[in-house]
């Protein structure tokens, strides 16, 4: 409920039901203007009744999966081939897509070629080492000969772990090429395409845990204190048809949004329907809330002001403006806790034009009050004016037929 400008609206609609009469009825006195300014606001009432709100409003939430977890890759690469999509159910190392290995492969064959080399020369640099050392014995040979063959054997050895070493690392990305799941859970987002090219920080697919769905909704500052853990809940999502599962509540934040000024709680989905999907809306209904007793009243009769919750009443033809505390609330009824007292009769209609000790007339319908209601009198009062002088002016009406 909005907060309303109340002494800004009565002279706005005054106005506008004075100008109504004045095309209907032609020019007024002003002794007849000035009647209609002073006249009751018609409004409508209804009792203040003992009684308790139960709060079970149906709330909109969104489901969410108790793990989600975003699937990339460790190389960059073009999509040759993407196999599975949203709302697709795999499992841990199942294959979600392919990226194009046709360069690493061919660095990976060159690699291997080069190892070919590497072997060819270990035997011979070995087997020069070998002959220095028995020349070695015979003094045929001298130190500084021996040590350059055997620094060479040494960097033919390096120069084989090297490239074995670069052939294991485009073995580990060709491998990498293939992306998998890591879990088991469904897929909710594939966010690649065959031919796009793909980097490490790209996200190629989210994939949810969906053994355990929860749903979060925001709850009112009024009913947030009859929410806890372990309230129960129904819950249904239209999108998989009007089926209704069991829920219950497993966390309620301590602190107020501050964009929804609500408190969010989340709901547990305790038989969840394998169709259910994360990111799906859901509604949810309370159904183990304590009841809140105490003074009910419908809710169209609360204005929220920058003052607080407003509520009039009607005693004697006049309204008097009451400050409330208000409890739980249904899409029905409100509970207050504070300013107001059973028996009471208060404003569900025709509010927006009153002020405290503003004259009223209680009327029946909801077309009778407020502006339509005012309206609809000045109408009624123009109409009867204009038959009165139709009369007066007719031959033989009025005092010319009694002449």
């Amino acid at each position: 409920m909005q907060a309303k400008s109340r002494f800004f609206l009565i002279p706005v609609f005054l106005t506008m039901a004075l100008l109504i009469v004045s095309s209907l009825a032609g020019c007024a006195s002003k002794t007849s203007a000035a009647g209609r300014g002073s006249q009751a606001i018609p409004v409508q009432t209804a009792a203040a009744q003992i009684g308790d709100v139960s709060s079970v409003n149906a709330l909109t939430g969104t489901v969410t999966a108790n793990i989600q977890t975003n699937v990339g890759t460790k190389v960059a690469g073009r999509v040759q081939s993407v196999y599975v999509d949203m709302g697709d159910h795999v499992s841990a190392g199942q294959v979600l897509a392919q990226l194009d290995t046709i360069d690493l492969e061919g660095q990976l064959a060159q690699a291997k070629a080069q190892i070919q080399i590497d072997l060819a020369q270990i035997p011979d640099a070995q087997a020069t080492v070998d002959r220095d050392q028995q020349m070695q014995a015979a003094g045929g040979i001298s130190q500084s000969t021996m040590d350059a063959d055997q620094a060479k054997l040494e960097a033919d050895q390096a120069t084989l772990a090297k490239d074995q070493a670069a052939a294991a690392i485009d073995q580990q990305q060709i491998a990498e090429m293939t992306i998998t799941s890591p879990v088991d859970g469904t897929v909710v987002s594939r966010d690649i395409e065959v031919g796009e090219q793909v980097s490490t920080e790209t996200t190629c697919f989210s994939i949810a845990q969906t053994s355990t769905l929860f749903v979060t909704v925001n709850v009112s500052e009024q009913n947030i204190s009859g929410v806890k853990p372990g309230t129960t809940a129904q819950i249904t999502a239209p999108d998989v048809g009007t089926a209704v599962f069991q829920g219950q509540v497993t966390n309620v934040s301590p602190s107020l949004d501050p964009d929804s000024q609500a408190y969010p709680v989340k709901i547990q989905i305790l038989n969840p329907d394998p169709k259910i999907l994360p990111g799906m809306t859901a509604s949810v209904l309370f159904t183990g809330m304590q009841a809140q007793p105490g003074v009910i009243i419908p809710v169209q009769a609360i204005e929220e002001t920058p003052q607080g919750s407003e509520v009039f009443t009607v005693e004697n033809n006049t309204a008097h403006l009451h400050l409330v505390q208000i409890g739980a609330t249904s899409s029905t009824q409100a509970v207050v806790t504070s300013g107001l007292q059973a028996g009471e009769q208060v404003v569900i209609t025709g509010q927006d034009l009153l002020s405290d000790n503003a004259r009223v007339t209680v009327v029946q319908n909801t077309n009778q009050a407020g502006v339509q209601g005012m309206i609809n009198q000045l109408k009624q009062g123009a109409g009867a004016r204009q038959g009165a002088g139709a009369r007066q002016g007719a031959p033989g009406g009025g005092q010319g037929a009694a002449q």
